[in-house]
């Protein structure tokens, strides 16, 4: 519970959303009148009204005109899997969990629908390596030499000019490279947490959030997030204002695992919301490049004060292993650029100057058009085949943008035994458990679909499809392995 500190429709919505993420009242069903609301409180008409206006934004119910209130068809709660969120901060500790489940991934014999990440057959290899070789060539003296710590001009000139279009734009002077987007949510974390502080997170987050945030020994608090629209945000203002969180840590485009993007208008609130209360929003965009569809903008183009540390890289758009990322800091600069000089003092300069040609000349730009088609097509493929093939019950949705599926089981089944048994089948998958400090998400599973679909591909969906629909037999009755 929050406390006697709640406002009273506060308090109502958030027992009327816990019966509806435990069940008693299901999608689709009509809750009870305004009236009979009221008398059941003992408060107000207004009150109650003002409680559903709540729950409605959150999208876990549909008030409909001369018809009543009625539980969304899939409120947030039932379709990311979470029985129900405490709003306390928990520890972490799923560490050697992530490590085993990653270690597959360099066994070559396996069809790879695990770790995150776009197939090389899928990026311009050929011009990439060109291109660098044609730097080392002519400018031998910048790639041996140590760059600026705050990164080369050229490469930093053309970050500061993607965001031209921003209502907010961000200045050449405010961005820091780095050794990927990891080294860049490290820093912020550091930056603006102490060992300790508790951070606000996406349920379900990437297992890499996670990671860092037990290694920093931070906590979490879980915010209830729609694979349709996104973190929560009256629930996240209520942390803030309360002030549970130090900083919240989410990523509005393409968020990994969901794949959700929000809209414009929710990501203008949460920078909003950050500027309010003076909660620092760390913005982890490593996959807004690979959108599906032009127009959206990252949360920091809202950012008029300073608020929004936002990290990207192009790890996920073009070449993982030169591990180029980088940080907008904002008002929190200094500091930021101080740990990077103790972490790292400078990242590598043939990266920079590889990808600072790249965009130049127009190329970068190209090669997105042609890696977000694919991947859309890709994802799409996949999900119909997971739909086809997997047991009756289970839900996929739909990405809008990177190279993940998040599948969502019958709620009786265990993606950590559909994982042993998958590998001992030759196919590495990433079960749902380790997408939440609390393992709510057990029954779900997330999928890679970076691969061209070919038969191989297909036939390792397929496969999967049978061993879930076998080990997920009622019969067995779930586990409790997470």
């Amino acid at each position: 519970m929050l406390g006697q500190d709640l406002y009273l429709y506060e308090s109502i919505s958030l027992q009327l959303r816990r019966h509806i993420e435990g069940g008693s009242y299901r999608p689709g069903q009509r809750l009870p009148s305004v009236r009979s609301l009221s008398r059941l409180f003992n408060t107000s008409v207004n009150t109650i009204i003002q409680c559903l206006r709540q729950l409605e934004q959150e999208n876990y119910i549909e008030i409909r005109a001369r018809s009543g209130t009625f539980v969304a068809a899939c409120p947030p709660a039932i379709t990311t899997g979470a029985a129900e969120f405490e709003f306390l901060p928990v520890e972490i500790s799923l560490s050697d969990d992530i490590l085993h489940y990653m270690e597959p991934h360099h066994q070559l014999d396996l069809i790879h629908l695990g770790i995150a990440l776009p197939d090389p057959q899928l990026m311009p290899m050929e011009r990439i390596m060109n291109t660098l070789r044609d730097i080392t060539r002519k400018q031998p003296l910048d790639v041996w030499d140590y760059t600026h710590p705050k990164g080369h001009q050229r490469f930093t000139l053309q970050l500061a000019r993607r965001s031209l279009h921003y209502p907010n734009p961000i200045s050449q002077d405010d961005v820091i490279i780095t050794n990927g987007c990891m080294e860049a949510i490290d820093l912020a974390l550091r930056t603006v947490t102490r060992p300790g502080d508790t951070v606000a997170v996406e349920s379900p987050t990437y297992y890499g959030t996670l990671l860092a945030l037990e290694v920093l020994r931070r906590k979490v608090l879980e915010i209830p997030t729609s694979p349709s629209h996104g973190i929560c945000l009256s629930t996240l203002e209520l942390a803030f204002k309360h002030r549970r969180v130090s900083a919240c840590l989410v990523s509005p485009n393409a968020q990994n695992p969901l794949g959700f993007t929000m809209s414009e208008e929710n990501k203008q609130k949460l920078v909003e919301l950050a500027t309010h209360y003076n909660i620092p929003i760390i913005e982890n965009d490593v996959w807004g490049d690979t959108l599906y569809s032009d127009g959206a903008m990252p949360a920091k183009a809202y950012d008029h004060a300073g608020m929004v540390l936002y990290c990207h890289s192009f790890s996920k758009s073009l070449i993982p292993g030169i591990r180029l990322g980088w940080v907008a800091p904002g008002r929190f600069h200094h500091r930021l650029r101080e740990l990077k000089l103790v972490s790292s003092i400078t990242t590598a300069s043939a990266p920079q100057l590889l990808l600072a040609r790249l965009m130049e000349s127009g190329f970068y730009a190209q090669h997105l058009v042609s890696l977000r088609q694919q991947l859309a097509a890709q994802a799409d493929r996949v999900r119909q085949a997971v739909l086809e093939w997997f047991p009756p019950g289970t839900s996929v949705q739909q990405p809008s943008g990177g190279c993940v599926l998040w599948v969502v089981l019958p709620s009786h089944m265990n993606s950590h035994s559909l994982f042993e048994e998958a590998l001992r089948s030759g196919i590495h998958i990433f079960p749902g458990s380790v997408f939440s400090p609390g393992q709510r998400y057990a029954h779900c599973l997330r999928l890679n679909v970076g691969r061209p679909v070919n038969s191989a591909v297909l036939q390792a969906v397929r496969r999967l499809g049978e061993i879930a629909r076998r080990t997920g037999s009622p019969t067995e009755g779930p586990t409790s392995d997470g």
